[in-house]
């Protein structure tokens, strides 16, 4: 089983890092009433994770009935507000339940449109609680961010990811302590992983598994990233094959970013070539707010490309 499912956190008390969060939450179980939320942050910081958790602690044996998760990156229509919702809003619950939990996952991705939609469903819905989860607040419409109490969910500290991981292999392997092998494992893929925690639990159950060397595990993931900067510093236009082909298969620009930037310092370049691709690079995050990937990509490359023969 996957350890991000095994392991993840069921009750207010086991959500790690976010301390204001979770000191609402209890004063909001005790008051057996709660606000709409926005909780935006990082990827792997624990948002989707926390939404459940008060969804189980409101509606407890009536959880399965009562609770609606969307993915607003793939139901980004219109019709999602206005029919699924709509309709799991007017149902009736089995169990005589009058309270409903609305999870839209990733709201950043919804059209503009259909986050307005939303916004009339909220006002008038009656005994439901909506949770909105983004990556990105600037992707959310401000009517919507309003009407909710925001949080901002931060990368939880390396202390506690190694922490947590650490107990994690302990009752896994029945021992008394962790090994120094696993130990320092999870010290490097934490530290390879910029705060991501779902990632950091998924990188390490994947290196155990596979028995890999941590170095060779963590060099895997970047090497293909060095090759690609490689070839675009020697004015080889080949290098964004590589990059915008991560794109095609979905992934995001703010991942392409970190990894790229990873490889930069990894890399044995003059200071001159470091500093100018990491601001090209920390350009890049800046304009995906607004840049479409595949043209993103394609300016990156040109920059590195134009920069490096000046």
């Amino acid at each position: 089983m996957n350890w991000t499912e095994e392991f993840r956190p069921t009750k207010i008390n086991d959500i790690i890092g976010q301390h204001k969060f979770v000191e609402d939450a209890r004063t909001w179980v005790k008051r057996n009433k709660m606000p709409n939320l926005l909780l935006h942050g990082p990827p792997g910081t624990g948002k989707t994770t926390a939404s459940i958790v008060m969804a189980r602690e409101f509606l407890g044996d009536d959880f399965k009935t009562n609770f609606l998760e969307i993915n607003a990156s793939q139901d980004r229509k219109l019709e999602t507000v206005r029919q699924t919702i709509y309709n799991f809003l007017t149902s009736s619950s089995i169990s005589g339940q009058v309270m409903k939990f609305v999870l839209l996952d990733e709201i950043d991705g919804m059209t503009r449109d259909a986050q307005r939609a939303l916004k009339r469903t909220m006002e008038r819905s009656v005994n439901t609680t909506f949770v909105i989860t983004c990556n990105d607040s600037y992707g959310v419409d401000d009517a919507l961010k309003s009407r909710c109490a925001n949080y901002l969910f931060q990368p939880l500290p390396e202390e506690v990811q190694v922490e947590r991981l650490t107990t994690i292999l302990v009752g896994l392997h029945n021992l008394v302590e962790v090994e120094e092998s696993h130990l320092n494992l999870v010290q490097k893929i934490v530290e390879n992983c910029s705060g991501d925690f779902r990632r950091a639990i998924n990188e390490v159950q994947a290196c155990i598994f596979s028995d890999a060397k941590v170095d060779e595990f963590i060099n895997a993931t970047t090497k293909h990233y060095e090759n690609a900067l490689t070839r675009l510093l020697a004015g080889n236009s080949s290098g964004m094959e590589y990059l915008s082909g991560l794109v095609r298969k979905g992934q995001s620009v703010k991942d392409i970013c970190n990894k790229l930037l990873q490889s930069v310092m990894n890399m044995d370049l003059d200071d001159s070539t470091k500093f100018m691709c990491i601001a090209t690079v920390g350009e890049m995050e800046w304009r995906s707010r607004s840049v479409s990937p595949k043209v993103l990509i394609a300016w990156f490359c040109s920059q590195i490309m134009k920069n490096k023969r000046k």
